[in-house]
Formats: C-alpha cells, sequence, structure tokens
C-alpha cells in the first residue's frame, strides 16, 4: 500500500477502514475474506470498490487481474492513490468493460442500492467469460427493513427467496451463503455463531462461549483496534482459526439446507 494519510469521510454509504462502526467494519472484511478464496489466476471485477481496501487485497490473494470500479471518480481516484490498483468510473448497470473480459465478479452490498437491479445482472453475465460466476452479497430484508432498521442509501431490500429468484433467472447455478445468522437451529454447530441461542440458558453456556470468542478472535471482541483499520487488507487476508470458524457471526458459511437459519446477510455464487 502507498504513504496516503488522506483519508474517505464516513457517512454510512462506504466501509471505510478508519471511520466505519463495529458491524460494517467486520462485515465487510469478512465478506472480502471469503471472496478472496475464489481469486486464483481469474480477472476479477471488484464492483463498487468504494474506498479501495477490497480491490487491494483481491489483488494480493492470487488474481491475475483486479479491477476496482465506482460510481464516484473520487472514490476511484482515492483507492488509485492509496492502493495502487487499477479502478474505473463506471455505473453498474452499464459495466464498461468488453463482453467476456472477467473470470469473477465480486459484488458486495451493491444490488440493493440500484436503480435498475435486473440491468446491472444483466451486465455481470454479459462481461463473464464462459464459466464465471459472480460473488454477491444484500441484506435480508426480513431481519432490516421489516424490523424498521432502514437504510437510507437503499433503494429496496429483498428477502432470501427473492434474491434466490433474481439470480435464477439469469444463472445455471447458485450457492447460498450467510452472514451474522440470527437464528440457526439450537442442535447445529452453526447456533454457536448465532446471535439468538436457546442453549445460552442453561447456566455457564454463555461464559463458556464468550471465552471461546475471546480466546479465538479477539478482534471481533470491543471496538475495533485501530491496528486493525491501519493494516485492514492484511486482516482481510488472514485465515482464521478453526475454533473461529465455529463462534464468529461474521465469517461467511455455506447456508444450512435443512432447519431454520435466518441471517442479515445472503451472499450467493451465481455461476454462468
Amino acid at each position: 500500500m502507498k504513504n496516503d494519510c488522506e483519508r474517505m469521510e464516513y457517512t454510512g454509504e462506504r466501509m471505510v477502514p478508519e471511520g466505519a462502526d463495529y458491524l460494517t467494519f467486520w462485515d465487510h472484511v469478512h465478506r472480502y475474506q471469503f471472496a478472496a478464496r475464489f481469486v486464483d489466476n481469474k480477472r476479477v471485477l471488484d464492483v463498487a470498490c468504494g474506498e479501495g481496501y477490497g480491490t487491494a487485497a483481491l489483488a494480493k490473494a492470487g488474481a491475475v487481474r483486479v479491477i476496482g470500479m465506482d460510481i464516484s471518480a473520487e472514490a476511484c481516484e482515492h483507492a488509485r492513490r492509496k492502493y495502487g490498483v487499477d479502478c474505473l468510473a463506471g455505473n453498474a448497470e452499464n459495466i464498461p468493460l468488453a463482453d467476456k473480459s472477467i473470470d469473477l465478479i465480486v459484488s458486495f452490498e451493491t444490488i440493493e442500492h440500484l436503480e435498475g437491479p435486473m440491468a446491472f445482472l444483466d451486465e455481470c453475465v454479459r462481461v463473464l467469460a464462459p464459466g464465471g460466476a459472480l460473488i454477491i452479497s444484500t441484506p435480508n430484508k426480513e431481519v432490516n427493513s421489516q424490523a424498521g432498521h432502514y437504510n437510507q442509501f437503499h433503494t429496496f431490500e429483498v428477502s432470501e427467496e427473492e434474491f434466490k429468484a433474481m439470480l435464477n433467472r439469469r444463472f445455471s447455478r447458485l450457492a447460498i451463503y450467510t452472514q451474522r445468522s440470527t437464528t440457526a437451529p439450537w442442535w447445529s454447530i452453526r447456533s454457536f455463531a448465532a446471535y439468538s441461542k436457546p442453549w445460552d440458558r442453561i447456566r455457564g453456556a454463555g461464559r463458556l462461549r464468550n471465552m471461546i470468542v475471546e480466546a479465538s478472535c479477539p478482534h471481533i471482541v470491543g471496538e475495533v483496534d485501530s491496528a486493525y483499520r491501519m493494516k485492514v487488507v492484511d486482516k482481510v487476508l488472514e485465515n482464521p482459526p478453526s475454533m473461529a470458524k465455529l463462534v464468529n457471526p461474521f465469517i461467511v458459511r455455506k447456508r444450512l439446507t435443512w432447519g431454520d437459519e435466518k441471517a442479515c446477510y445472503y451472499i450467493a455464487i451465481a455461476h454462468l
């Protein structure tokens, strides 16, 4: 990363490492950590790259080439200066790249901001090469907007079924993942990371889980440490220890195909 003391203002619309709140910071870090597993030897487009830390991390994770794209020319210029990444200004509904020129598109918290979400998905299909894939996330309206947690920057939000329906019209195969599960079957190990844990009522169970969290993923305990904010790219590229994968609610996990699991966010890998 190049030396650059300039910081983007954090308004809540984009994740800015130096200023983002606790949930926003770790949500985005672990999403990019998940995506980094799939970029090796691929041409990657990071749609709505914002400040640029995610694009920089994907570039270091083994991609052949990574292009960041954001509707804000100012954000693109910031990303180029701060991280030295290839970044272009463009609208997600009219991606300024050639047909079949990208192997993998990463699009985190983008589609719910758009006036034309279907046009965006059509553009993804256009620029993806045969065998290409889209990794895309969106908030679950059943946890967010329907619970009264409205985001002023969102034009709409969808349920899991609506999200899958949008993608199934254009892609041949989907794999659904969750982030920050609110509920999970109590007999599943997934319940260790869910917010609602019936077994927490068992004496000592909550204390035991807190001890595991503090030992395996201390970075998510309390406020975000300034060291993590300053070295966010390195944090994205870390491989979480096994116990963290069990109890850290921010880690992206394959959606359970049985039982009742509901999450704050759904992430899909959609294959052409």
